[in-house]
């Protein structure tokens, strides 16, 4: 009989500490959930860069404006001559576009491959322009 005892506060003390522990299972909220950082948008050339473009003729200081739509990157160059669109591309830091003006009468292909900085502030490269040799260019972000 005095075992039965036993068995019985030991059953009696076991399921009186599962209860308690429910209890406060019960009563203490879950954590919090840790809030998620909105991914940081990759590096983009999107917006109006001053450009520097210098042959051994002359140097000139065009504008540049690049925008996206989707996968596709278009600008326009802004110089001496008027304004004309172009397509880019633009893989990892390499970057190259080109377009034909009309400078005095005669077309042009205007042909620039650059390196873009690593924090997309700036680009410098080459440049071909058909007839009139090459050149070196920068360009670097507007000031807003």
């Amino acid at each position: 009989m005095a075992n039965n005892y036993f068995v019985r506060t030991v059953v009696t003390t076991i399921a009186a500490a599962l209860i308690a522990v429910a209890a406060v299972s019960a009563q203490t909220p879950p954590p919090a959930p840790t809030p998620q950082k909105s991914p940081t948008p990759p590096p983009s050339l999107v917006g109006k860069w001053a450009m520097e473009l210098v042959t051994d003729a002359f140097t000139a200081t065009p504008a540049l404006e690049f925008m996206q739509q989707g996968d596709k990157l278009t600008g326009t160059y802004e110089g001496r001559y008027g304004k004309f669109p172009f397509t880019a591309v633009l893989k990892d830091k390499a970057l190259s576009f080109s377009f034909t003006m009309s400078a005095e009468g005669t077309d042009v292909l205007m042909d620039f491959k650059g390196e873009v900085a690593a924090d997309f502030k700036s680009i410098k490269g080459t440049a071909e322009l058909a007839g009139m040799g090459s050149a070196t260019w920068t360009a670097k972000r507007a000031e807003k």
